[in-house]
Parts: C-alpha cells; structure tokens; sequence
C-alpha cells in the first residue's frame, strides 16, 4: 500500500512540474517574436533572451520529468519483486 501511494503521488508531482512548465516550454518561435515587439533589429536582445530563456525551461522540463519518471520506474519495479 505504502509503494501504490508513494507512486501515485510521483505521478501527481510529474503532472504537476509539466504543467508548471507549460507556459514556457512550448512557446513557439513565432509567439516570442510577437511578443517581443521583434521586427528587423528591434528588441533583438528581448527575444535572444526569450529564446534562451525557453530552450532552458525545456530542457529542464526533460531532466525533471526523466527523474520522476525514473523515480516512478524504480518504485514500481522493487514493488513487483
């Protein structure tokens, strides 16, 4: 019972850190620019700092997601033997 809630509750917090990270993680390119006010060389530096600020969200959104899911993977594998 103790691994079935301590899973359940790994998955509730996966859940919960993608949708935290929603917002960033899937911008598109296109949104960045438009809220950037980026045409030609205006707020060029806005919109580099959007875009890097988006690729480290992403990235961080993978590495918290593959350690849930290893967590998660570990719990129910040790819970079958």
């Amino acid at each position: 019972m103790k691994n079935i809630i301590l899973v359940v509750g790994l998955g509730i917090s996966l859940l919960a850190s993608i949708f935290m990270a929603y917002g960033k993680v899937f911008r598109r390119r296109e949104t960045i620019e438009e809220q950037s006010g980026s045409t030609e060389r205006q707020n060029q530096k806005e919109k580099e700092h959007r875009l890097k600020e988006t690729r480290f969200a992403q990235v961080g959104a993978i590495l918290l997601i593959t350690g849930f899911s290893v967590q998660i993977a570990a719990n129910v594998i040790f819970e079958s033997q």
